[in-house]
């Protein structure tokens, strides 16, 4: 009986420990996948400084 319990253990050990990888690895998608806003953002500020570096040249 012991032994089955111990087995059950390491059987839900390894089911937590799987569930976190699963969870880590969802919120890193969330992280890294910046929004539609921000990339926006970054597109404008991008093509102002290009702006400012091409009519420096003019």
């Amino acid at each position: 009986m012991e032994e089955k319990l111990d087995e059950m253990i390491v059987l839900l050990k390894n089911i937590d420990k799987n569930l976190q990888i699963l969870v880590d690895e969802k919120n890193a998608v969330k992280v890294k996948k910046p929004s539609n806003d921000a990339i926006l953002k970054q597109f404008e500020e991008t093509e102002k400084l290009f702006n400012k570096v091409m009519n420096k040249g003019k």
